[in-house]
């Protein structure tokens, strides 16, 4: 049977890398569903990902053509769930249960393992608000992978740039056990 993902898309300039790893992870046999966040789709289409899943990539809580509660629906069987990349905006949503978006609220309606893959200005991911969001997210069992050190697409050298979609797919697998 195939592995249930919920791939979650943010807004931050790595975007573009979240369509690799949808890719390795349809290769690899996997059902995704992806969840684009409005920000997101500053950079990268819902349509995009619709292309190379086969399944309808969402961006909003309520679907008008019929009825239906995308965070409720997503998340059942999933066997994963993971946003690549996570912005500061994000991880501090999930650590706080501020549920106003379909991604923040689907992580609040999951019971899958959970894994965060951090991609930001390095300033933003050594703040305090942030490292202290990620300790809360840690002590309640999200997995995070990366972030990377080296030069983000603003210029600024430091830890910041998210991991490469086969290091996080490799580690997505190793969870869950395939």
């Amino acid at each position: 049977m195939k592995k249930k993902i919920i791939l979650g898309v943010t807004g931050s300039i790595a975007a573009y890398k979240a369509c690799d790893l949808a890719r390795l992870f349809v290769k690899g046999g996997c059902e995704v569903h992806c969840v684009l966040t409005e920000n997101a789709e500053k950079l990268v289409t819902a349509l995009t990902f619709t292309n190379l899943t086969s399944t309808i990539a969402r961006t909003e809580m309520w679907r008008l053509e019929h009825y239906e509660m995308s965070h409720i629906s997503l998340k059942e069987n999933a066997d994963l769930f993971i946003t690549a990349p996570a912005t500061a905006n994000i991880i501090a949503k999930f650590a706080c249960g501020i549920a106003d978006d379909l991604l923040s609220t689907t992580y609040l309606s999951v019971s899958c393992p959970v894994i965060v893959v951090p991609a930001m200005n390095p300033a933003m991911y050594s703040h305090p608000a942030t490292s202290a969001n990620i300790k809360t997210l840690t002590d309640r069992g999200v997995i995070f992978i990366g972030p990377e050190s080296g030069t983000v697409a603003c210029g600024d050298m430091g830890k910041g740039k998210m991991s490469d979609p086969e290091v996080i797919y490799e580690r997505a697998c190793s969870i869950l056990g395939i």
